[in-house]
């Protein structure tokens, strides 16, 4: 029983003893604390632009307290008379969690510091230290006067931010897009970027030299680019491509309606526009068939349907398979000196495509998801192909191993189609073949067909997929016989008010021999032309509705009343020119 009585006493005391020393604390507000004071005693400061890493030694002496809290600083620089410490021009939080009683800021830091803030160049600024002291909520100040002299030498930025509320990444200046600088082919520098992102319209953005606070806002207006300027209001909703300038302080925003490829690799030939879809951050894709209608059958990317806007692969830069590779603009890449190819279309088979004009790019990517295994043409066939609709369109098939003739000639029912020009190991015809579907064609080394076959394949002939004119083309060093036609295209489109990237293009039926056909709406006072891009361009600067047309020739502008015209054309031999009847219906 004793024991636990004096155990309850125990309790008791300990217990009286805490309520007497919680009396004696002090309540938190009843303390002080001094403020530091700063002891340098350099007045006026010449930054030396020669020694960028030279330390500003900055020293103060402690704040201290009434019960011996803990004391942090954060040391600032700020305009004279500053008070709104959130927006310091440069701000230093000592060593040792902010407990030090020292700085040592470097020239170049200050230097960027004032040019940030848009400070002129080599004169002299007059500015303020600031430390602040902190214990738990109190906090004291000391502030120093001092007159600052920046680098007589202009900063230059060696990148650039898209930033703010317009943008697809939000407000926070930490979440800003950075943007491509073009840089030459011998590496030196343009002070040209870009970024290709999504904008909100109506919101602001302004651009940024690094995406951190206390970095250069570039703002401006109507394209004329100002440091330290307003804000800029982004244009309508939508994807753009951006361009700074800061060599003439001036910004371009272009909208881009959609990429989309275009070429023999994909479907629609060099007349078709094969859309990728925009996924944000700078990235458009899409999962896309490709063709293999022959070795070299390629691609581009282009932007709103506009020959003037082509991504094509920066020679050297492929990666295996070509199934990568960096790009480049090519209306650019002259001015920098960077040689650029067509892109090479890949096996045949579906992909999922990527065109990252991000800051890692720009560049593309193929994923392969379905190769498809190229057929084994165990016939010789002309004209069969996976892409029939392209433009220019083209395939070939193995003959087999023979000794190379003197002459070669195509035959057909007993009769010479054609003689071949003989220019080393291949034979070429020199002008294009109307050869016919249900025909049967051999390759002979006599005129009547009397001397020795070339095809090894099946019985020896060689049929024919769709009538077309064939340009043909017989190399015996590889034993590969390469075939080639055109489709014909009417392009209709309002010259005067710069219509080019609305034009219609309408594809005509081939007839043979030699001819073209097609039924089509036109409007009075559009310029037409007839294209297989870009080999085959027919045009005339005669008005009449029928008459010749001549390859490469002007845009035709006979077209005065609207309607419906059955449009026919019949080729020359060698695609030189052509005789045309526009008839209205």
């Amino acid at each position: 029983m004793k024991k636990h009585i004096n155990l309850y006493f125990s309790f008791l005391c300990l217990f009286v003893g805490a309520c007497e020393m919680d009396g004696n604390m002090e309540p938190i507000g009843n303390w002080t604390m001094t403020e530091p004071t700063l002891v340098t005693s350099e007045e006026a400061i010449v930054l030396n632009e020669n020694e960028p890493d030279a330390q500003i030694s900055l020293e103060w002496t402690p704040a201290v307290t009434s019960n011996r809290f803990i004391v942090s600083y954060r040391f600032m620089l700020v305009p004279e008379g500053g008070t709104d410490f959130s927006d310091a021009l440069m701000e230093i939080i000592p060593a040792n969690s902010g407990r030090a009683l020292s700085v040592a800021p470097k020239a170049s830091d200050i230097n960027y510091a004032l040019w940030a803030a848009c400070y002129p160049k080599g004169e002299a600024v007059e500015l303020e230290w600031v430390v602040i002291a902190k214990a738990i909520e109190k906090e004291t100040i000391t502030r120093q006067a001092v007159s600052i002299t920046p680098y007589s030498t202009e900063y230059i930025p060696s990148s650039l931010f898209v930033s703010g509320s317009a943008t697809e990444t939000g407000p926070a200046t930490g979440d800003a897009i950075a943007m491509n600088e073009r840089v030459k082919a011998d590496g030196s520098r343009t002070g040209i970027y870009e970024a290709y992102t999504a904008l909100k319209g109506g919101e602001t953005l302004y651009f940024r030299d690094k995406a951190e606070v206390g970095s250069r806002k570039f703002g401006g207006n109507q394209g004329i680019l100002e440091a330290c300027g307003e804000a800029i209001t982004a244009p309508e909703s939508g994807e753009y491509r951006v361009i700074v300038n800061l060599n003439d302080n001036t910004y371009e925003f272009t909208k881009i309606d959609r990429w989309s490829l275009v070429g023999d690799a994909v479907e629609g030939g060099w007349g078709g526009d094969v859309p990728l879809t925009y996924q944000g951050n700078g990235k458009w894709s899409a999962e896309l068939d490709f063709f293999k209608p022959y070795e070299t059958a390629g691609f581009l990317f282009r932007a709103n349907g506009d020959w003037g806007k082509l991504l094509k692969r920066i020679k050297g830069t492929d990666t295996d398979n070509n199934l990568g590779g960096q790009l480049v603009m090519e209306s650019v890449a002259p001015s920098l000196g960077i040689e650029f190819e067509d892109i090479p279309g890949p096996l045949e088979g579906n992909y999922t495509v990527t065109l990252d004009l991000s800051s890692s790019g720009p560049k593309y990517l193929l994923e392969a998801n379905e190769i498809v295994s190229p057929p084994v043409n165990s016939d010789a066939v002309i004209g069969k192909t996976n892409n029939p609709d392209g433009d220019a369109v083209t395939g070939n098939f193995d003959f087999g191993t023979f000794d190379m003739p003197d002459k070669l000639y195509m035959i057909s029912d007993g009769q010479p189609v054609a003689e071949f020009t003989k220019d080393g190991t291949v034979f070429n015809s020199e002008k294009y073949l109307a050869l016919q579907e249900g025909m049967t064609y051999f390759l002979n080394s006599e005129a009547d067909g009397s001397g020795t076959n070339y095809n090894e394949l099946g019985d020896g002939s060689i049929s024919i997929e769709r009538s077309q004119a064939y340009q043909i083309s017989v190399n015996f060093e590889t034993g590969k016989l390469h075939w080639k036609y055109y489709n014909i295209k009417v392009f209709h489109w309002d010259e005067v008010n710069g219509g080019w990237d609305a034009r219609d293009e309408v594809r005509m039926t081939y007839i043979h021999p030699y001819q073209f056909e097609v039924t089509a709406n036109l409007k009075g006072g559009f310029d037409v032309k007839l294209n297989s891009p870009w080999d085959i361009q027919f045009g005339t600067d005669a008005k009449a509705l029928s008459g010749t047309m001549t390859n490469n020739g002007p845009n035709f502008k006979g077209i005065t009343q609207s309607g419906q015209y059955k449009i026919s054309i019949t080729v020359a031999e060698d695609y030189s020119e052509c005789s045309y009847e526009f008839v209205k219906q």
